[in-house]
């Protein structure tokens, strides 16, 4: 198997969602799509494949190594050799994959956003920073007019996949801004507890909102957006959809009905 098809099967395996919305994107940019996929699904994927945080580290530490190598020879992992032929293919900025990788770190600990500008910031700094390199594979030259629909959209997806925990307190609790729970009363260990019911569904609440408050800004932003652009939050529409009804979007086929329904009749209402 070379390569791109390791690389394509990799994302049609464990984010079906983006390999679907890949192909809404013009053919020869599809790969490259995959590549920054592949490696954002990697990346998020190590809380669950280290035992331990600093083992998330050390493969943290190795993918910026390679990101900044200037030896361009493979490495034998293709993921990594995709990537940073992406990178050199579009200049992308190596600053930015700094950043990801640097928020990243957070994934690995259970830790907690102190503010609620903490969590947005970590929002724009890992899902939106893929979305807008996305939007630079695609559209280069216009590519600074999706910023706000990127930093929105990374928001929408990194809570609505929060959200998907809600029934489990613990990997949900990270997540909740320290400000929004001191407003209620909670400490951070006592959401979902026994005797603590009631403020804890105030601060899911009020995490809902938070989330409803960047899917009304990012759908007015995208609206603003050419065609060309919107290919690359196509993978959005079930997060959308799941932070508009209080639902989550469950089974591959209501997923994929989401995007296409989106990339075909465009966008639902503010």
């Amino acid at each position: 198997m070379d390569s791109a098809a390791f690389v394509r099967d990799f994302v049609r395996r464990n984010d079906p969602d983006r390999f679907f919305a890949s192909l809404f994107a013009p053919a020869d940019k599809r790969a490259q799509l995959l590549a920054l996929a592949a490696f954002d699904t990697e990346i998020t994927s190590l809380r669950g494949k280290v035992r331990e945080p600093m083992a998330g580290e050390i493969r943290i530490r190795w993918w910026q190594d390679r990101i900044d190598a200037e030896d361009e020879s493979a490495t034998g992992n293709p993921l990594a050799d995709a990537l940073v032929a992406v990178i050199r293919v579009h200049d992308l900025p190596k600053s930015a994959f700094s950043a990801y990788l640097e928020a990243r770190l957070f994934d690995l600990y259970d830790d907690g956003f102190p503010t609620r500008g903490d969590l947005e910031a970590y929002c724009g700094e890992t899902s939106g920073i893929m979305i807008q390199l996305a939007v630079m594979i695609l559209d280069r030259t216009e590519a600074a007019r999706a910023a706000d629909a990127c930093g929105h959209g990374g928001c929408i997806q990194t809570m609505a996949r929060a959200l998907r925990w809600q029934g489990e307190p613990a990997r949900l609790q990270p997540f909740l801004p320290g400000d929004l729970l001191a407003a209620l009363g909670l400490e951070r260990a006592q959401f979902g507890q026994a005797g603590h019911e009631e403020a804890s569904q105030a601060a899911l609440e009020g995490f809902r909102a938070i989330a409803r408050e960047h899917r009304a800004a990012f759908l007015g932003a995208v609206s603003r957006l050419p065609q060309k652009q919107r290919t690359a939050l196509i993978h959005l529409a079930p997060a959308l959809v799941s932070i508009g009804s209080g639902r989550a979007s469950t089974g591959p086929l209501r997923r994929q009905w989401q995007m296409l329904r989106m990339a075909v009749g465009g966008w639902p209402a503010r």
